[in-house]
């Protein structure tokens, strides 16, 4: 987003310290992230890079350079890190989209996807919003919206009306 702003890599790397220490054996999975390539000029690419080798020496499991803007700056952040390195694919970003193999190709191993499917989502809303708008009804169009039983089971209804049976009579012994 506009305006981010980032703190002294070193302040960075003591925090993933500490987050590591807290985590200890636990199932945890740290990813440190830089946002310095997505800031303003004062970084680029190299001071991002640097910044998350500086992460990874500090104990995250995973490193996350925000913002590249080109195959370039992939293939770089791919092969002058060594480590886990994750990137995100977000329709309409500053970073190129890329399949998962076309990635890996490049040097990551985790790929993320955060918006896809609020975009996809919001995407829906809007084109049968704009049916029922014009329209006046879905009825012709039912093959955009879910139905009601279809809805239920993705909720798994049947078992949320299961648990609230079980709670709703709980009964004091004493």
């Amino acid at each position: 987003m506009l305006g981010k702003k980032v703190i002294p890599a070193e302040e960075h790397a003591a925090k993933i310290a500490a987050a590591r220490e807290t985590i200890g054996d636990s199932d945890f999975f740290l990813v440190g992230r830089t946002d310095a390539r997505s800031t303003s000029a004062e970084f680029g690419l190299s001071e991002a890079i640097s910044r998350a080798k500086l992460y990874l020496e500090a104990g995250a499991d995973a490193i996350f350079v925000a913002g590249p803007r080109s195959d370039d700056d992939l293939k770089e952040i791919g092969s002058k890190i060594n480590g886990l390195k994750a990137c995100t694919m977000l329709e309409g970003g500053v970073t190129p989209l890329h399949t998962p193999e076309e990635l890996k190709e490049m040097g990551f191993h985790l790929v993320v996807y955060p918006f896809t499917s609020i975009y996809a989502s919001a995407r829906a809303m809007l084109d049968v919003l704009k049916i029922l708008k014009e329209s006046g009804t879905t009825r012709d169009h039912l093959n955009k919206v879910t139905n009601f039983e279809e809805f239920n089971q993705l909720l798994d209804l049947k078992s949320c009306l299961e648990i609230e049976a079980q709670y709703s009579s709980f009964k004091n012994d004493a």
